[in-house]
């Protein structure tokens, strides 16, 4: 917190059934105040278009809300401590389905610290405040910028999220 100059809590539609869930602010976003932005944020639309579902229908928000040192990955006791804003928030939201993107989303959802490529693809729940709601993890768009071998595993995890869209009769 103290080396970032915004807060970036989230942006879209607050009613949204469907929230997505990121790492951290980068300085693109710290700047324009505002989630996803640049070339992740171009590919997250196409992404999410390719299931015809339109970004801005979505919730979007991150893990940790600061933009950390040098764009690092926040360590796990930042995750830690920011995961229980972070639960707070999805409660406040009250989504029907939750997408995770990366493996901060990951860690601060569901408490896991293992790879997300063993993780990813597979329809997980959390329980809130008596409340379970499912929840997919895949991987981040920065990461399939960096590693665009994997967009086929992002295509997979978009498709059982469009199929869980259709069986929870969801309108976005």
């Amino acid at each position: 917190k103290n080396n970032s100059k915004k807060l970036i809590m989230g942006d879209g539609n607050v009613n949204s059934p469907i929230m997505l869930i990121g790492e951290s602010p980068s300085n693109e976003e710290e700047v324009s105040e505002q989630t996803f932005k640049g070339q992740s944020g171009e590919l997250l639309k196409k992404m999410f278009i390719a299931i015809n579902v339109r970004i801005e229908n979505i919730y979007k928000t991150y893990s940790i809300n600061f933009r950390p040192p040098e764009d690092r990955k926040p360590s796990s006791h930042e995750i830690k401590r920011y995961a229980v804003f972070l639960k707070e928030h999805i409660s406040i939201i009250s989504p029907k389905i939750i997408i995770l993107m990366g493996s901060t989303a990951m860690e601060a959802v569901t408490g896991l610290n293992n790879k997300i490529s063993n993780e990813r693809g597979k329809w997980k729940e959390i329980i809130l405040k008596n409340r379970t709601i499912p929840l997919m993890i895949t991987f981040s768009p920065s990461y399939l910028i960096r590693f665009p071998e994997n967009k086929k595993y992002s295509w997979t995890d978009l498709k059982k999220i469009r199929q869980k869209i259709r069986d929870l009769n969801i309108k976005v």
